[in-house]
């Protein structure tokens, strides 16, 4: 008889610790737009250090470019201006054309 108080216990427990709570929170942790505001200025792609696209999600609904400048500043672009456009297309062709790098094997010589 005491099979049975335990493994209700165990059954009651078991279903407490759901884990869809936890998908759910690693899913809807960051439900905003990083963007607050938008530039369509030409930046100069000299002065620019790192070019992150954020593309559209569950928390935000619009499609992101972030400029990483050289002098430590952060720029949200307008991913519609022609000249980010451009900046993208090259970007690609670049990544498209270069070679990976070679892999480096270190063996131990015993």
């Amino acid at each position: 008889m005491s099979v049975l108080p335990a493994s209700l216990l165990l059954l009651l427990l078991g279903s407490s610790l759901s884990p869809v709570q936890g998908v759910l929170e690693a899913y809807y942790t960051n439900l905003k737009c990083k963007c607050i505001q938008e530039i369509s200025d030409f930046v100069h792609p000299r002065l620019i250090d790192q070019l992150q696209v954020l593309p559209r999600g569950n928390g935000c609904a619009k499609t992101e470019i972030i400029l990483w400048m050289k002098n430590k500043s952060v720029i949200c672009v307008n991913p519609q201006s022609k000249w980010i456009q451009k900046i993208l297309k090259m970007s690609h062709k670049k990544k498209m054309f270069s070679t990976p790098p070679t892999p480096v094997i270190k063996r131990r010589i015993s």
